[in-house]
């Protein structure tokens, strides 16, 4: 069972690879119950162990380790000579090393043509420091093949023309093809188009020929198209008496996806601070204003009620109105905002008449409406049936019925229409002949770090909520909504719905 000096019908020297891997390899041939001798341990295994071959080879496993330890690892091939099995196990080794290593360790039961098991081979990679490198086994006949295609990392042999002369089971595994289909090929078969310098690639494979390790990032493309990205390493070794740079590979989307939900969160994270603060700001400006004219004027009418006259009463009366309205509409929009961000806000969805449901929110703006010499006209066709939340629809509604009076002037109108699309979609649409909003303004609209608040027509104030909740909740039943504007020709604002 000698590895040394053996070569395989491909001509590949075993020396090379049994002594160049990090990964730790020892064989024990099993001489009678519970002894194991070494026959064989590779120069990682020694580098590691601080022993010279002759302190280990030929002697009994029993003789090496500590009488506690021995124990242990004679369960485990007591259960592999039984079970015939491969055992794999996470170990931590302290007898020997400088210093303790964790290892992954891989014991392979090596069977005679009659049964029995006679060998046990066991491949140890220190995790300590997680450094990922190729790992080789030797299973049953310590064939060349049997060698490569244990690793379960991809390996390729490049040679000096860059052509796969080779690849492992764990290459075919990550790509999907053939293992004759990567022989003759280059690099560039394996590549996702136009995510790799393919240059710079051939430039590191021939630094890779004068002995210099490389490592990088490569991104692949299977043969189902899936691109994925993959950790590469470069070492020079010997084939058939040639050089050639094996190829070691590992697929790292578990990682690139985990740094991508790292920088999704950390987005989140900047999106929830933004809304803090824009809660905070409204707080802090939006509330405290109306609250100062409503305390002012009310201060009025308590202290000078006998010196104002009915008229002067009456419109300090109607301010007091005004302001009470405004800090109601808000702190109802704030409680809505909180209900949303804490996915407390549940939407219930059934049979709707939106005709009505448009007539009922009209009829709380038709003071407001006829003040302003505004007309509201509800184009949506009788008996129109939709599927959705009535308080989400009707928040809704108000919010963009209240802008479009808010920003249209005298004889102005207001028009509610809706139609539904070729996706799926009821589209319902609020337009208006108001002021409209510039192009820097649409962008902002929706942005709930941007401070956007505008001054209506009739002085009217806001905090700029309202569009924000009219998105975040058609955006929770996977709806859409949009602005159509020109400053001085009016806004459009349609938002849709999924039809049920």
């Amino acid at each position: 069972m000698a590895l040394t000096k053996r070569k395989s019908g491909h001509g590949l020297d075993f020396e090379t690879i049994f002594n160049n891997v990090t990964d730790l390899i020892f064989l024990l041939r099993i001489e009678s119950d519970s002894r194991y001798i070494f026959e064989t341990v590779n120069r990682s295994y020694l580098k590691v162990s601080n022993f010279d071959p002759s302190q280990i080879i030929g002697k009994s496993l029993n003789e090496v380790l500590p009488e506690k330890t021995f124990k242990k690892v004679n369960r485990i091939y007591k259960k592999i000579i039984k079970t015939k099995k491969q055992y794999k196990a996470e170990e931590v080794w302290t007898e020997y090393p400088k210093d303790p290593i964790i290892v992954d360790t891989n014991y392979l039961p090596i069977i005679s043509r009659s049964g029995k098991v006679t060998h046990i081979l066991g491949s140890s990679r220190d995790i300590t420091d997680r450094k990922k490198k190729e790992k080789q086994l030797l299973d049953i006949e310590i064939t060349y093949k049997d060698l490569f295609d244990t690793v379960t990392e991809a390996i390729y042999l490049l040679d000096r023309e860059m052509k796969f002369i080779d690849v492992n089971e764990g290459a075919v595994k990550m790509y999907g093809y053939k293992r004759k289909e990567f022989k003759g090929k280059t690099p560039e078969f394996l590549s996702a188009p136009g995510m790799n310098d393919l240059n710079e690639t051939a430039k590191m494979v021939e630094t890779a020929f004068e002995g210099k390790t490389q490592k990088f990032k490569w991104w692949g493309m299977r043969m189902n198209k899936q691109i994925f990205p993959k950790e590469v390493i470069l070492n020079k070794g010997m084939y058939m008496g040639k050089e050639v740079v094996i190829v070691t590979a590992r697929d790292i989307t578990e990682s690139v996806n985990s740094e991508r939900i790292l920088k999704e969160y950390a987005s989140e994270l900047q999106n929830l601070n933004a809304s803090k603060d824009k809660f905070f700001s409204i707080i802090a400006h939006d509330l405290r204003s109306p609250f100062n004219g409503l305390l002012g004027f009310s201060k009025v009418l308590y202290e000078e009620y006998q010196d104002l006259s009915e008229e002067e009463k009456k419109e300090y009366i109607g301010y007091v109105y005004n302001s009470s309205k405004n800090i109601f509409k808000l702190i109802e929009n704030l409680l809505q905002w909180s209900r949303i961000q804490t996915g407390r806000l549940e939407f219930q969805p059934r049979k709707l008449d939106l005709h009505d449901e448009v007539y009922k929110v009209i009829n709380l703006f038709t003071s407001a409406a006829v003040e302003k010499k505004i007309a509201i006209i509800n184009a949506v066709p009788l008996k129109t049936i939709i599927s959705a939340d009535q308080n989400m629809i009707t928040s809704i509604l108000q919010n963009l019925i209240s802008n479009s009076l808010k920003f249209s002037k005298a004889d102005g109108r207001i028009v509610i229409k809706t139609k539904n699309t070729q996706d799926g979609y009821s589209e319902i649409t609020v337009s208006d002949t108001g002021e409209g909003i510039s192009k820097e303004n649409v962008k902002k609209i929706f942005k709930i770090d941007e401070h956007l608040s505008t001054i209506g027509t009739a002085n009217e104030e806001g905090s700029g909520l309202g569009l924000i909740l009219c998105k975040e909740m058609v955006e929770r039943i996977n709806g859409y909504i949009k602005i159509d504007s020109k400053k001085g020709e009016g806004t459009k604002v349609t938002f849709a719905i999924p039809i049920q």
